[in-house]
């Protein structure tokens, strides 16, 4: 039995109240709730009549469908506690001041979330259609403190939630770079593992590459991040990079490479404000 949903409800939603642990709970819907039959006991079967074989219950495909959302969303990368962050937890002022590029890129995140939602809704051509268009993304520079992480979190939330895909979120640190020697390494018990985590990393729908920039620019590095980068644009992948840096800055790495790549591939978005962790810095006298 399909449940008739208008196209605003997915068949969930997230509850931000806090019972346990440190976030919310995604829920079914009122629609949904009122179509369950099976008490929401897995595996979620009926039995219509005593002696008839059970059959599914209404509201299985989307308990299944909030369990994947939440191991989606917890293998991420994600910060723990940045996880289950949404549009409504960014602000597009602070103290009163504007944050110059947030309304924007709020206003263009909503565009994504309803092909989202049709990416995610029961499937037909105009569903496939949408899954298969390319979707433009995010480079976004800006000084340290601005939200520019914060956004991505947010935006890596959202389009998981809503369409059922898989995202991730990678920091450029020297852990991430570590992480990549060692599974090149044939002394290493990853040895072996660096093509298929690469090309996760170039294939999953929604990538945040953070911190572009922080990285050392050796030839090594930067070939690593090129092959990533151009393994996304070939496969018309959605991909956020956050960086301290202008998107001029980048022109001389990689012999301008990497820099003709992300102009093709994202909007390129200014955030202008002050330091949050400035005006939010408490000190205290010892």
């Amino acid at each position: 039995m399909r449940i008739d949903l208008p196209g605003s409800d997915p068949g969930y939603y997230y509850d931000p109240r806090v019972t346990a642990g440190m976030h919310g709970e995604i829920r079914l819907s009122p629609r949904v709730e009122r179509h369950c039959r099976c008490g929401g006991r897995p595996p979620y079967q009926i039995f219509r009549q005593p002696d008839a074989e059970p059959a599914w219950c209404p509201c299985r495909r989307y308990r299944l469908k909030t369990q994947e959302i939440n191991r989606l969303i917890g293998s991420s990368g994600i910060p723990d506690p940045f996880r289950y962050k949404f549009l409504d937890d960014f602000y597009e002022s602070f103290d009163g001041k504007p944050i110059e590029g947030a309304d924007r890129l709020k206003r263009h995140l909503r565009t994504l979330i309803e092909k989202s939602r049709k990416v995610n809704a029961p499937p037909d051509a105009g569903a496939h259609a949408v899954a298969s268009q390319p979707i433009r993304g995010y480079f976004l520079t800006g000084k340290p403190g601005v939200g520019k992480t914060y956004f991505s979190y947010v935006a890596l939330n959202e389009l998981i939630f809503h369409s059922g895909r898989p995202g991730k979120f990678i920091s450029l640190s020297k852990a991430f770079f570590q992480t990549l020697r060692f599974a090149f390494d044939e002394n290493s018990p990853m040895h072996g593992k660096s093509e298929t985590f690469l090309r996760t990393l170039g294939n999953v729908p929604f990538l945040v590459i953070d911190d572009f920039g922080v990285q050392r620019n050796t030839e090594w590095e930067l070939e690593m991040l090129y092959n990533l980068v151009d393994t996304r644009y070939a496969n018309r992948r959605f991909t956020i990079v956050t960086t301290n840096k202008d998107i001029e800055n980048v022109k001389d790495l990689a012999e301008g490479r990497l820099h003709s790549r992300f102009i093709e591939m994202c909007y390129i978005i200014r955030i202008h404000a002050s330091d949050f962790r400035e005006r939010t810095r408490k000190e205290y006298e010892i």
